[in-house]
């Protein structure tokens, strides 16, 4: 007879409704069996544990997030947090001195939006004059944008009669040689050079394993790794599947991936720890970088709308395929051009097809219109947010889209009670995985220094019971998974997680200080403080 546990003395939101909450849950088998109180709990318990009154939640799920890469950048020269040109030259100068001439230098995670002396994205001159002896590559945080410098672009045959992939993709200067900015296809030819340090399976389990542990650390216990080869973006099914056949894997995955026929082969596969998912496209850029598409011009760049990767019968087509096979989609959209576009989309499969429950799944949808906010209503979408671009994007979003526009940006708490499902992903490496940031900007509208004060079009918040929805009862959902995970309740998997702080009771600001005391995963403790 498996052994029944009881957690007692807690403050326990199930999040089945807003306010719900009990004081003591029993786990037996990995899964919720009684919901109540402590001395019930305790009476059916061959072990009891008590918890002082600390606040429990739902385990977290990151739906959007690129884990591959985000365990690798673990292990990088990171540059999230310069905020110089000088800096960063400094920081690549210092890395070097441990790099042999001649080899690569990777450096991911820069914005240079938050640059002091120059808002520029880094030319090679920049780069050559840090670091002449090596090749040098670095990566914007949108994972959209490169620099290069010259011994990189060498390296890749980017000269000035390089014909690119994609038009639009390598930046000139005034020479007419390419100036070591490069975008997407551009961008990846570069990166794609460089020596690989996991080329072993075993090698990318035992870094996907560090990452997963990291995860867990800030109370996730699901997540949804996005493959997105064609902005360098891999991931491994392999190496997951390594993970759980060897007892490693400590967090439910829902694995999505832009390889058509590899999630075609085998759809539907997989269990309760790890399964396949959804077919991700990407129809435009960011705003960072302004390859968004957007209906008018950006405010900032008069005459640029941005850059479409499909029209609008390519993207149509592009989505039937799997939508005919019954396979989910996930679609980025920025721009609020985009975003009307798989809207459009949408109602076409809709009207040609009907389906009972596809769960489409609209990646970002940063900037909308009106005209976009109403139709969605009515359709069965899931939007997967991304809360910290209030974080990223604060100081400058205003001035790209203009003021007419931003009621429609990050626009989650009004398609919230509009009835359409939003859930919370990091977009790591690219942003903070921190999921109470995210949580803090989704309640506040602001950055995380508190700006602007009263928060960004604050119409658009969540409560704190909303925010906390979309890490888990809605993420649950967006996989096809709210029976089994993404509330407290007797049957479910016994995903939890308690906290230093009652989260819905401390004041807004305080909630992205949240600390993680335990991570449990189907009744397995697999992190504790």
């Amino acid at each position: 007879m498996e052994k029944t546990t009881a957690y007692v003395n807690a403050k326990i939101y199930t999040m089945e409704n807003d306010g719900a909450a009990c004081e003591a849950i029993a786990v037996r088998g990995g899964r919720f069996v009684y919901c109540g109180s402590s001395e019930e709990a305790a009476a059916m318990a061959d072990d009891v544990i008590g918890l002082q009154g600390k606040t429990v939640i739902p385990g977290l799920i990151d739906t959007h997030i690129h884990l591959f890469p985000y365990a690798c950048s673990l292990e990088r020269l990171l540059l999230d947090k310069v905020t110089s040109v000088k800096e960063l030259q400094d920081k690549l100068r210092e890395y070097a001195k441990n790099v042999p001439a001649g080899e690569w230098i990777y450096g991911f995670g820069f914005d240079n939006e938050r640059f002091t002396d120059d808002k520029s994205l880094p030319t090679k001159e920049v780069l050559d004059e840090a670091c002449p002896d090596h090749k040098v590559v670095i990566g914007r945080w949108c994972m959209h944008f490169f620099s290069a410098n010259s011994a990189a672009l060498a390296a890749a045959g980017i000269d000035r009669s390089f014909k690119p992939e994609v038009e639009g993709t390598v930046l000139y200067g005034a020479d007419g040689e390419p100036n070591g900015v490069l975008s997407d296809a551009s961008g990846l030819k570069v990166v794609s050079l460089m020596p690989d340090a996991y080329a072993t399976l075993e090698a990318k389990a035992d870094v996907l394993e560090k990452a997963i542990r990291e995860l867990n650390k800030k109370g996730f216990t699901g997540a949804h790794p996005v493959q997105a080869r064609h902005v360098n973006l891999p991931e491994y099914m392999a190496a997951y599947q390594k993970l759980k056949d060897e007892g490693r894997l400590n967090a439910r995955l829902y694995y999505a991936t832009d390889d058509f026929e590899e999630l075609k082969a085998h759809k539907g596969e997989g269990d309760e720890l790890l399964r396949y998912g959804y077919y991700k496209l990407f129809l435009d850029g960011g705003l960072g970088g302004r390859s968004a598409a957007m209906i008018a011009p950006y405010c900032d760049d008069p005459g640029n709308t941005g850059v479409l990767n499909y029209t609008q019968e390519g993207l149509t087509e592009a989505l039937r395929k799997a939508y005919s096979l019954g396979i989910q989609t996930g679609t980025h959209v920025i721009g609020d051009k985009a975003c009307e576009m798989l809207t459009n989309a949408v109602e076409t499969l809709l009207r040609e097809d009907p389906q009972p429950d596809p769960r489409i799944r609209m990646i970002h949808l940063e900037v909308a219109t009106e005209d976009v906010l109403q139709r969605i209503r009515e359709l069965p979408v899931v939007i997967d947010a991304e809360p910290l671009y209030m974080d990223t994007d604060a100081a400058w979003i205003e001035d790209r889209i203009g003021a007419a526009r931003m009621p429609y940006a990050n626009a989650w708490g009004r398609m919230l009670r509009d009835g359409v499902v939003v859930t919370s992903g990091s977009d790591a490496p690219g942003l903070d995985e921190d999921p109470w940031l995210g949580i803090y900007c989704c309640v506040t509208r602001c950055d995380k220094n508190g700006w602007p004060e009263g928060g960004s079009c604050p119409e658009n918040r969540m409560s704190v019971y909303e925010a906390v929805c979309t890490y888990t009862k809605y993420a649950a959902y967006d996989s096809f998974e709210e029976d089994i995970k993404g509330t407290i309740s007797p049957g479910k998997l016994a995903d939890f997680l308690v906290l230093d702080r009652d989260i819905f009771t401390v004041e807004p600001e305080a909630i992205k200080d949240t600390n993680v005391l335990k991570t449990v995963l189907g009744g397995k403790t697999v992190y504790e403080a």
